[in-house]
């Protein structure tokens, strides 16, 4: 009982704490605040949402109201942002909702709260090491994770796969309609092959990270058909799934020295704050003469070191 009534107080503190930051930013200053509507998407859309709110955040020097969303309550930014409620709305002047196009600045001082949404055009500057490093410092988990462990004395190699793993709405026609988001496996089979090429002299750990339902499938496919004595390929190998080990992969991934990734938001977010030093991802389609979608354009980023500018390339098939 008393365990209990313990922990109500500690609740009740806490909402209160909340509101009464909330609270100051429209008392002390007449401050303005950006939040944003959470879409329907998995985690890496989330982190884009919310990546795209920061990003005004910091551009217009206006304060952020985070919109909790799946596992965002096991990352510090559960700890580190103001938590929004719809009763916000209520301490603000003005209520703007941005449009998808938006030329205009943000007024901070205005009491204005804005609201953005998923498909608005935001053209966030991911070579501002400032924005990148508060992002870094929200996004981590706020306990310890299961990790891989990459082995020492090899070049490291992160395959995301990404096959819908059950997901609703990644259903055969979403597919279909996005040939670069569920890339085939011969594509990563030859971007594979290219980075053997790339360091011919040393031994590849590859980890394919995948919510394919049967990991091994694809291990064993990959393994297969490049049949090269200096791989060693790995992944999970019980059952998977879309919401299996998300936190785990997505951290995981970002240890590696080369990520090979579809255009995923989960793992276009992994190079965006992660420390991979090569990433390969299909940038470019077409449909061939039996209607199916061949990807005709490959992107490689590369830089020396993580903080410096990405050196890009892009190949056409």
């Amino acid at each position: 009982m008393k365990k209990s009534f313990f922990l109500y107080i500690v609740l009740i503190v806490s909402l209160n704490y909340s509101a009464n930051i909330v609270s100051n930013i429209r008392k002390q200053d007449q401050s303005s605040a950006i939040t944003w509507y959470k879409n329907n998407g998995r985690f890496g859309d989330q982190l884009i949402s919310y990546s795209r709110a920061q990003w005004l955040s910091h551009k217009f020097n206006i304060p952020l109201l985070y919109v909790p969303f799946n596992y965002s309550d096991q990352l510090m930014i559960h700890e580190q942002e103001i938590i929004y409620s719809e009763k916000s709305k209520q301490l603000f002047s003005h209520i703007v909702h941005l449009p998808t196009e938006f030329n205009f600045d943000l007024i901070p001082d205005n009491n204005t709260l804005y609201i953005s949404y998923w498909k608005i055009n935001v053209d966030i500057d991911w070579n501002d090491n400032v924005f990148i490093k508060k992002l870094k410092n929200n996004i981590c988990p706020r306990s310890t994770l299961k990790k891989v462990t990459i082995p020492d004395g090899y070049i490291s190699i992160a395959v995301h796969v990404r096959t819908g793993g059950g997901f609703h709405f990644d259903d055969a026609k979403k597919q279909e309609l996005n040939p670069l988001r569920f890339a085939p496996e011969e594509f990563f089979i030859e971007q594979i092959a290219y980075l053997a090429d790339m360091f011919q002299d040393q031994n590849l750990y590859v980890y394919i990270f995948t919510d394919h339902q049967q990991p091994i499938k694809l291990k064993n496919k990959f393994e297969q058909t490049l049949n090269n004595s200096r791989i060693t390929f790995d992944c999970r190998l019980s059952d998977n799934s879309h919401s299996s080990n998300v936190l785990e992969d997505f951290f995981s991934m970002m240890d590696f020295d080369c990520l090979i990734r579809p255009a995923s938001s989960f793992s276009k977010f992994v190079q965006y704050i992660g420390n991979n030093k090569v990433v390969i991802y299909p940038s470019g389609s077409h449909k061939n003469t039996q209607g199916k979608s061949v990807i005709d354009a490959i992107s490689i980023y590369t830089r020396a070191k993580v903080g410096d500018k990405w050196n890009t390339q892009k190949i056409k098939k």
